[in-house]
């Protein structure tokens, strides 16, 4: 089974610093009870793998759910702009658990 877990446009914010990711689908993730931040690996559509961090606030009225970890360089290496859409994705099967996908849409707007 596959779910998408993030499906956005990139903002600046994205490019320069860090993937703001949605809270509505932290459940994907199993963080342990007082943990503010997880690892896990996301395969891009040439093989590669991407060791990515998942962190949010520990503190305050809102968890403001981010990505890090080789996401700069993910960004660098594809050469992302602003308006490129992140499809992030976790399948689910018996044989081989949890993995999650990563991939991206250029703006096409842009290469017109």
């Amino acid at each position: 089974m596959v779910t998408e877990l993030v499906n956005k446009k990139l903002t600046p914010t994205d490019i320069a610093s860090c993937l703001a990711y949605p809270a509505g689908t932290l459940g994907a993730f199993q963080m342990v009870q007082g943990q503010n931040a997880i690892d896990f690996n996301a395969r891009d559509p040439t093989g590669r793998v991407w060791e990515f961090k998942l962190c949010t606030r520990n503190h305050g009225r809102y968890r403001k759910p981010v990505i890090r970890g080789d996401w700069l360089g993910y960004v660098r290496e594809k050469g992302l702009t602003v308006d490129d859409v992140i499809i992030l994705t976790m399948v689910e099967d018996a044989e081989n658990g949890v993995g999650y996908n990563i991939r991206v849409e250029p703006n096409l707007e842009l290469a017109i």
